[in-house]
């Protein structure tokens, strides 16, 4: 496939992404198959999907933010445990076989977004702000290290897993939960990204223009969000990551 081709796949594709992922998380699960679509190798596209969402996420965190849509101070105590997630899920990924990596990912993939669409906002979930106390405190910890881990280690839906989290365990509105759970993945980005750089682990001629559209995308997403336009888009998505990671798992013979 020629860089043109991939071009034409990956501006659009990642201007929806970037679209869903503001909205309500779950936008590497469109993006890490498309990357792997396109032929990147499995590390390559973690690098790749690295920089993109973090940059993305970065615009999206501002919006929510100027919006007061942030939980700021939950969101910093939950950076503590993420980054140190997210450090040692960077550490694991590099020691797994390439095939279980894509093993992983064809289960993993399917079942989040799945988690995703059938997910129902609880009528307790209304709280924009928490009193910072001891139980407060933990339940950030909590949400923070498995968020931290899953993103380095999987990735795709964090953004989701971090909804669920501070909806489930803190009751916050989702919208202040996606908010919260974007702070969260810039800074999980970065230190999973230093690694990716180091190890050359980034097609930057790929990543840019990806980033760029996602960007895009995000400012588009995050008025989308605050006018509830997940309900809409989850649905579409959910069939787009069915086929994408059916047809990547056949063309791959991953369970050959």
């Amino acid at each position: 496939m020629d860089y043109i081709t991939k071009l034409f796949i990956i501006v659009p594709v990642f201007f929806i992404a970037g679209i869903i992922d503001s909205i309500g998380g779950g936008g590497g699960l469109i993006a890490l198959p498309t990357y792997l679509m396109i032929g990147l190798p499995i590390r390559t596209a973690y690098g790749c999907n690295k920089l993109q969402a973090g940059l993305g996420n970065l615009v999206s965190a501002i919006k929510y933010f100027k919006k007061n849509m942030v939980d700021l101070k939950i969101a910093l105590i939950s950076a503590i445990t993420a980054m140190t997630g997210a450090y040692i899920g960077t550490k694991i990924i590099f020691l797994l076989p390439e095939e279980t990596i894509q093993k992983a990912i064809t289960v993993v993939l399917p079942i989040i977004a799945l988690v995703m669409v059938l997910r129902k906002t609880d009528a307790r979930n209304v709280i924009l702000k928490s009193e910072i106390s001891s139980k407060t405190i933990v339940q950030a910890l909590i949400v923070g290290v498995i968020m931290g881990f899953y993103n380095s280690l999987f990735g795709p839906g964090v953004g989701t897993v971090a909804i669920i989290g501070f909806t489930m365990l803190m009751h916050y509105d989702a919208r202040v939960a996606s908010g919260n759970g974007k702070v969260l993945i810039v800074l999980t980005n970065a230190i999973a990204l230093v690694s990716y750089i180091k190890t050359g682990s980034i097609a930057y001629e790929i990543a840019a223009p990806a980033a760029l559209s996602a960007i895009a995308g995000n400012l588009v997403g995050v008025n989308l969000a605050i006018k509830k336009g997940e309900k809409i888009i989850k649905p579409v998505m959910l069939v787009v990551v069915i086929l994408t990671v059916v047809k990547f798992a056949l063309e791959n013979n991953i369970w050959g």
